[in-house]
């Protein structure tokens, strides 16, 4: 049907040609550049719509790739990895194999850790994630996260202090998200500080916003830098980049919007960079429309 449609087209279009070239009317010109007018703008239209929907099935497809093909298999891979690691097939000669057995593990935990996070980025991108609130303590989160990046911490021998004030960190949001963005924030500022330095962390309060502050001495960003941190879609990125970072750091930007709120970075431009999470302390009641909120800070 579409090749017959398309071949009617062309004919239509061909026979207005001819007309408008042999034609002395005026009024037959007008009218066939008019007629030469709608079937370009329709046939333009008609392939913005279907390159739309290639594009659309090519995204589709490349989430059910990372669904099925790769975060299945990974998931049985690290499962054999644990029986091994836990020798449950026999003891280790010795303990570099563990090690190196250990390694692998680790590797496969980073990938699905990955895989996870693009997940969750195309599913609050299309809304077909909603944002499930609950009475959460940023602080509390804080707590348990720094459990999670204090090996790292330790690799790279810097401190985190927690300047707490006394202040009421309770709001509404979903746990796992803004505990994956407290998480990623804690790491990149490992990552952006030097060896042995203190980061501090600390939160303040608005009328309207709870904000979640981390400052750190090391690496100093430029303005460009600050602007593109968390926007993934930029060309260039920072210069300390690490493998995975981006797409952490993305994350950390579509989970605020979805919170209606905002995630960015900040520098004096000699010594210091900070990194604000900011999140509204009374939900709003307006649908949670994901595509008209996403903007660069």
């Amino acid at each position: 049907m579409s090749i017959k449609k398309d071949l009617i087209h062309i004919i239509l279009m061909v026979m207005l040609l001819t007309v408008l070239h042999n034609s002395n009317n005026q009024f037959i010109v007008i009218i066939c550049i008019l007629l030469l007018t709608v079937f370009f703008v329709q046939t333009r239209t008609e392939w913005n719509r279907l390159r739309k929907k290639e594009v659309e099935d090519q995204r589709k497809f490349f989430i059910e790739v990372l669904t099925h093909d790769l975060k299945t298999p990974i998931l049985a891979q690290l499962r054999c990895l644990e029986l091994l690691y836990d020798e449950k097939f026999g003891e280790f000669n010795n303990e570099d194999q563990k090690e190196i057995l250990f390694q692998i593990k680790e590797s496969c935990h980073y990938v699905l850790e990955m895989i996870s996070k693009v997940l969750r980025i195309y599913k609050l991108e299309k809304g077909q994630a909603p944002i499930l609130h609950e009475n959460i303590s940023l602080e509390d989160i804080l707590l348990q996260s720094f459990s999670t990046v204090d090996p790292y911490a330790k690799e790279k021998g810097v401190e985190f202090v927690y300047l707490a004030t006394g202040i009421n960190t309770e709001l509404e949001a979903e746990k796992r998200d803004i505990k994956m963005v407290i998480e990623n924030l804690l790491m990149n500022a490992i990552l952006y500080s030097k060896y042995g330095e203190k980061i501090f962390v600390k939160f303040e309060k608005t009328s309207r916003y709870l904000k979640f502050e981390i400052i750190t001495k090391g690496n100093v960003l430029s303005e460009r830098d600050c602007k593109r941190m968390f926007n993934i879609s930029c060309v260039n990125v920072p210069n300390y980049s690490i493998i995975g970072q981006d797409i952490s750091l993305y994350l950390c930007k579509i989970i605020a919007d979805c919170h209606r709120g905002k995630v960015y970075a900040e520098s004096d431009g000699e010594m210091y960079n900070k990194f604000t999470l900011e999140l509204p302390l009374v939900k709003s009641k307006e649908p949670n429309l994901l595509q008209s909120l996403i903007m660069s800070y």
